[in-house]
């Protein structure tokens, strides 16, 4: 594919050598925790704010691939899933659907709190485009049956608008955040691929626990989202990268960081960010 071609998939507001979604994605896991199988053999039922439920039963497939079986709202699937521990009683999950290549579910959960955030994120296809943006994310909030729920119920945050932190995902991946407003999250790379170039990209943040945050991002330039789970207490992200690469494919990539808070900007009286 020729650079013109690649320049396609980019906005027309890109600036000159913006890398794609693939220049950058190498290598980006290496911090990351690795995955766990602790729910392998199990069946969980989760049941969502709008009254129902996702029936998810974990099992091994072929060539020690993890597979998961489930059931939503008249749809069902028997697809690729990952699951990491990202510390004592939380889980990261990432479910890539077969049949439908360019959507995927992510899990955060809390086994003993039994609460969860379940966020699917969609790739627009072109056809479906007429005007918007390719990225599209849907979050809700449930608990898994069968036992008590504990804990806060995951909910939109404000409380990471106005710090500054860094985030290295790999000797080659450093990457500045500032957490703009509701709506929108500012970054900057120091070390890596795209050293230099920064932008203010649309974003969401859930408070999941204490010093527990679910953050994803839509880029405006590339056709890219994502879906992280920050640990304070711990200091470490685990997620995925989802997005068009150079050559027109859709890839996931798993991603985890080192997370620091290195300052606050705090707001005067009767001066607040949307």
């Amino acid at each position: 594919m020729s650079a013109a071609e690649e320049k396609d998939l980019l906005s027309q507001n890109a600036e000159p050598g913006w890398k794609n979604y693939d220049d950058f994605a190498e290598g980006i896991d290496t911090n990351r925790l690795p995955n766990t199988q602790d729910w392998l053999t199990q069946e969980v039922a989760i049941e969502y704010a709008d009254g129902f439920v996702m029936a998810l039963q974990f099992i091994q497939g072929n060539q020690n691939q993890t597979l998961v079986n489930w059931r939503y709202k008249g749809e069902q699937g028997c697809d690729p899933y990952e699951e990491v521990c990202t510390s004592e009683d939380h889980y990261f999950f990432d479910i890539q659907f077969s049949d439908m290549p360019n959507e995927s579910l992510t899990l955060i959960l809390n086994s003993a709190t039994r609460r969860v955030l379940a966020i699917r994120s969609t790739l627009l296809l072109e056809e479906q485009l007429s005007g918007r943006s390719r990225l599209v994310q849907h979050f809700q909030a449930g608990y898994i049956l069968g036992g008590p729920v504990t804990g806060i119920e995951p909910e939109p945050t404000r409380e990471l608008i106005g710090y500054r932190t860094l985030n290295v995902y790999s000797p080659n991946h450093y990457y500045e955040h500032f957490y703009v407003n509701s709506e929108r999250y500012a970054w900057q790379n120091l070390r890596g691929e795209q050293f230099g170039y920064g932008d203010m990209d649309y974003a969401t943040c859930y408070k999941f626990e204490e010093d527990m945050y679910v953050f994803t991002f839509r880029d405006k330039i590339m056709p890219v989202c994502s879906v992280f789970f920050f640990d304070y207490v711990t200091g470490r992200c685990t997620g995925k990268i989802m997005g068009v690469t150079s050559k027109g494919d859709i890839q996931t990539s798993r991603a985890g960081a080192f997370i620091h808070k290195m300052s606050y900007n705090c707001y005067p009286t009767g001066v607040a960010p949307l």
